[in-house]
């Protein structure tokens, strides 16, 4: 009721809430939503609390898919200044959501980036439903939102650079992401991504077809049932929706960060 009420009013976007150790804007959106009324037990704060036991202050870590800041900003604060966190997120209203966000937190070593990343330069047709934050690449490539695009191996700022952690959640462009990070992904650690089912076939792939790619190049992937529990993604996964998977180039790395890994994997 009170979110109603300062909707109704025009006041939403002036108030301020805290999230994670974080402030963030309380902006009438379907992620900030989740984040105000269920703090502790949607999804992505499952995510923060498997992602603070793998991450450690200094690394680098790259958010694809920023949104309005919910694991970029709160990973920056927690884990000091020597770690940098580079967060790309194509929608302008939302991006101007994630940087209002940003100023509020005073982080100097969160970067943020107006930018799709994909397979190919230039720009990209992208939804701009004002109603769901959860905005992505169309894809028939027609539509009334364009947003710039380049693939992650072209950007400078990160060229040759060591990445602890790539997080990916494009709502099943993550393939397309990946094509584009080819030597990204020799010099990164870990990634954490969702494996959209509903989406991805709207992009004529599969989520079998992105666990292909990544066992192809050396991944072991790991399904994400909760902050406790990592089990080994099977050959031919079957996702219903969506879920989240865990990728580390070596499982002995990560079973030096991650105690939940049992001994055997």
């Amino acid at each position: 009721m009170l979110l109603h009420a300062l909707v109704w009013l025009g006041l939403n976007e002036r108030a301020t809430f805290r999230y994670q150790g974080a402030r963030f804007r309380l902006y009438d959106t379907t992620l900030t939503h989740l984040m105000f009324f269920h703090p502790s037990r949607w999804h992505g704060a499952m995510d923060l609390a498997l992602l603070r036991q793998l991450l450690r202050s200094g690394d680098t870590i790259v958010d694809i898919g920023a949104n309005v800041g919910s694991h970029a900003i709160p990973l920056a604060k927690s884990l000091g200044a020597t770690t940098q966190v580079h967060a790309f997120e194509p929608h302008p209203r939302v991006f101007a959501q994630l940087q209002a966000n940003a100023r509020l937190n005073r982080l100097p070593n969160l970067h943020l980036y107006n930018l799709a990343l994909g397979d190919r330069e230039g720009e990209v047709a992208f939804t701009d439903v004002r109603s769901d934050d959860y905005n992505r690449v169309l894809p028939d490539g027609a539509g009334a939102l364009t947003v710039p695009m380049t693939r992650l191996d072209r950007f400078e700022p990160l060229a040759d650079a060591p990445i602890t952690l790539l997080k990916i959640d494009v709502e099943g462009y993550e393939p397309f992401v990946l094509r584009g990070a080819e030597a990204t992904l020799t010099r990164t650690d870990f990634l954490y991504l969702e494996a959209n089912a509903m989406h991805a076939c709207e992009y004529g792939v599969s989520v079998q077809d992105l666990a292909d790619y990544l066992r192809a190049r050396g991944w072991t992937l790991y399904r994400v049932a909760d902050s406790a529990t990592l089990t080994r993604l099977p050959e031919c996964p079957t996702v219903a929706e969506w879920e989240n998977w865990l990728a580390a180039r070596s499982a002995d790395a990560l079973r030096e960060r991650l105690a939940i890994l049992p001994d055997d994997e």
